[in-house]
This record gives structure tokens, sequence and C-alpha cells, in this order.
């Protein structure tokens, strides 16, 4: 890096270091050697200063982006390539909105998008990175990066703004969805048939099975791709415009009782704040996988968030396969699921007397909050406190959740069911009972 002295190297690789997101790939390490060696210059031999500048990383299996792209689209499964779309704008948001003062890329490409075994994405290659002590224009003389994935503005005017990593972005997801030369073909062609063709493509690609919510997902992310490569700057959106747009599709529909269920998959920053930062006054009560903490989303509805135990036996893989479960239940009488969070983080931890890094998985489920409590508080060592006709309307209730949950197509067992479990809700001046959220790891098919 010329013109980075060893001190400067120190504060760039420091910054780096304070990264820490699911969607960037980790440092471990770094290299920085100066050695003297005797070279010929004008005829005469010298001593010159030789340096050796070196980055550790965590190692990914899946390799880079790259390798999946071509001139055709990505040959992925769109569930694949959502995800890791989705994953570059929450990486990028990371960089851009993490940290008093952003970090810009700069170098954006498929080669620094790096992959792990589960097909997560991972930003790499911060080689080139910078802290930016504002979110204006700021001036360059140097030249970095790769000419294709650079903005016109920085081509010719050599202007940084955190436009120019959505530039860069947008470039990526169009080769992903629409193959390398894509950029050409849209530049050639109205944004409204460049969308038809390429949701066309993925429709063909799905032989016609294409449910609602995926061909939201195609056309939204084409649509931002779009947004993102526009000449002018101004018209392309911030990364955290781009978020938003996903989180609106980012959902699980499923109907039932006439009611449209959305589950939306939230970080594990957001849940931290709503929850201020899982604190006692926020706490409501404790399950047996975890401790649960009262929250309010941005649409104002309260939600009870659950913050699952680290539990060793149960891998990711798992862990999706039962939230796929909570996602198809949908009752009167069964607490309702509105979003999950699966987040992953490295720390530095001393083992064998050497620091290490270690992962860390941070698993929680969100659930409509229910202002009545649960139903022990209703109950003493003589006899429910309540009304006999309150009291049928929870024996009933109880029972037809119960009678839902084991009559599914895939039957779900409880496997819990103490009174502290089941908590009483009011639904248009109605009691309603809804069975508690602890058969999240228990279900159990026949």
């Amino acid at each position: 890096m010329p013109g980075l002295d060893k001190e400067e190297f120190k504060n760039e690789f420091n910054n780096l270091m304070r990264v820490q997101h699911q969607n960037t790939v980790q440092f471990v390490g770094y290299c920085h050697h100066k050695t003297q060696v005797f070279v010929q210059h004008n005829g005469k031999y010298v001593f010159a200063k030789v340096e050796e500048v070196s980055l550790c990383s965590e190692y990914l299996q899946g390799g880079s982006l790259d390798k999946h792209i071509s001139n055709e689209p990505c040959a992925l499964l769109w569930h694949t390539c959502y995800k890791i779309i989705k994953g570059m704008c929450e990486g990028l948001h990371y960089l851009h909105k993490g940290f008093e003062y952003p970090i810009y890329h700069l170098e954006l490409k498929p080669t620094k998008i790096l992959l792990d075994k589960e097909m997560m994405p991972k930003i790499g290659g911060f080689g080139f990175s910078r802290l930016f002590d504002s979110t204006e224009i700021t001036n360059t003389s140097e030249v970095t990066g790769t000419r294709a994935y650079l903005p016109p503005e920085y081509i010719s005017k050599r202007q940084i703004t955190p436009k120019f990593d959505v530039f860069s972005l947008g470039l990526i997801i169009l080769q992903l969805m629409a193959g390398k030369k894509s950029y050409n073909k849209c530049v050639d062609t109205s944004p409204e048939v460049f969308i038809e063709l390429v949701h066309e493509f993925w429709l063909n690609r799905m032989q016609g099975t294409i449910s609602k919510h995926t061909s939201r997902e195609v056309k939204t992310c084409i649509e931002i791709a779009l947004k993102c490569v526009e000449l002018g700057r101004e018209k392309r959106p911030t990364i955290s415009e781009i978020i938003q747009k996903l989180n609106k599709i980012d959902i699980v529909e499923c109907s039932s009782i006439g009611q449209l269920y959305r589950t939306r998959e939230f970080s594990f920053e957001f849940l931290e704040n709503i929850t201020n930062g899982f604190s006692e006054q926020n706490m409501v009560g404790r399950g047996g996988y975890g401790v649960i903490y009262k929250g309010v989303l941005d649409n104002g509805e309260e939600v009870a968030v659950k913050k699952l135990r680290q539990m060793l036996w149960i891998d990711d893989e798992q862990f999706k396969n039962e939230l796929n479960n909570l996602m198809r239940v949908q009752h009167n009488n069964i607490v309702r699921l509105v979003g999950y969070c699966h987040h992953t983080s490295q720390i530095f931890v001393e083992y064998k007397g050497k620091h290490v890094s270690a992962s860390i998985v941070e698993r929680a489920i969100c659930l409509e909050y229910v202002q009545g409590g649960s139903l022990d508080n209703q109950l003493s060592a003589e006899s429910c406190r309540l009304d006999w006709n309150k009291c049928y309307k929870i024996i009933k209730g109880v029972c037809e959740g119960l009678h839902y949950l084991h009559n599914a197509d895939t039957p779900i067992y409880h496997l819990d069911n103490r009174q502290i479990f089941c908590w009483i809700r009011i639904w248009r001046q109605k009691l309603v009972i809804s069975v508690c959220q602890d058969f999240l790891i228990q279900h159990k098919p026949i």
C-alpha cells in the first residue's frame, strides 16, 4: 500500500479488527516486516529497505463468489442466490453504519465476496478500505480498485462517497442474477423490460413453480441493482434504504384464520436495541431454553424476544428446520411467531496460553407480546381465582391449541405443558389462550 507507513498500517488494521459481523471476513492477525537487502542502483550496490505486509483472516471453504459468475446467470438455486445478495447488503450496511465513522470498502467485487460452507457470504479484501469522518464527498488523488466496478464519479473526478460501494454492490447483484454482461444489457434496455427479462429467466429456471413471495424477491433484487448502478450518484439508494426494501419482502407468508402473518429475520443488533441491551428491566420471564424480554418494533408492535441459551447439541440446520415448523403454526390459541435471529460473531479467547478466535452463535425468536401474563399468575394453592366462565374458556382454549398441534400434517408435541407456558391474552374483547412457544426444539414427527 504505497504511502502507508507502519503507524498508519497499524491504525488501519486496528479498524479492521473491530469489524465483527456474520457477513464480513474475520481478521485474525497481521505481519509488518522490514529487512535490508543489497541491490544494484546506478552501477553500485546499495542498501535498500524491503517491507513485507501480510494479513491473516479466517479460512472460508466455499471460495469466492466469482466462481459462480459467468456470462450466464449463476447456476445457484434462487434461495441461495438471495441469501448471498441479502448477506452482501447486510455486511455493507454494517461497514457503513456500524461505527461512529463509516468504513468504505472501495474494492467490492466478486473475488472479494467469500462464501462459507453454508454459502453465507462474507465481505473480505479490505486492502483499500478506509475510515471516513463524514458521509460527504471526499476527493483523492489515489487510484484504487478494479475499473469495471468503479463508479463514474470516481473515474472522472476521484470522488469518494458512500455511493461508491453501492455502485459496486449493484454490479455484483446484476452479474449474479443476469450474467457478466448484464450491465451492458441493462444500459441498452429499458428498466421495465430488463426486469421482466430477468424475472422470466428465473421463472423458467424454477419451471414455473415460483411463488408470489419469490417473484417479489427476484423483482425487488433486480430493481435494487438497477438503482445502484445509476450514473448519477444522487439517484442511487443508500445502503440503509436497500436494507429497508429487502426487509419488506424478507418475510415468510402463512395464511390462517383469514389473516396473513409475516415472519421476519432480525439482526442481533436490532434486538439488542429494542430490549435495551437485553436489560433486566425488559425481562418478562424465563423459559426452559432461554430468557424472555419485552421489545417494541419500529411499527409500534410489542414483541416478546426470547434469547435462546447456548445449546451445543443443536446445529444451524436443526435450528432452521425447527423455525420452518414454527412458521407453520398459526392458530388463535398459539402464540404467534413474529421473527427470529441467527447471528454468528468472532471473539478472541485464551486457550492453552494462546489467544485464538472463537465463534459465538446467538439465536433468538420473537413472539407476539401477550399482556395478560402466564396462567400461573391466576393459580394458587387452593383454586383458580377466575370465575367459572373464564376458567372454562381457558380449559377449552388450551385443548384446542393442543389439538391443533397434534393434528397438523406433521404432528408437533409440546412436551412442556406446565401452566407457566399458557398465556392469557385479550382478543376482540374475548379471552383467548395461547399455548406457549417452548415447543421450539420439541416437535417430533410420527
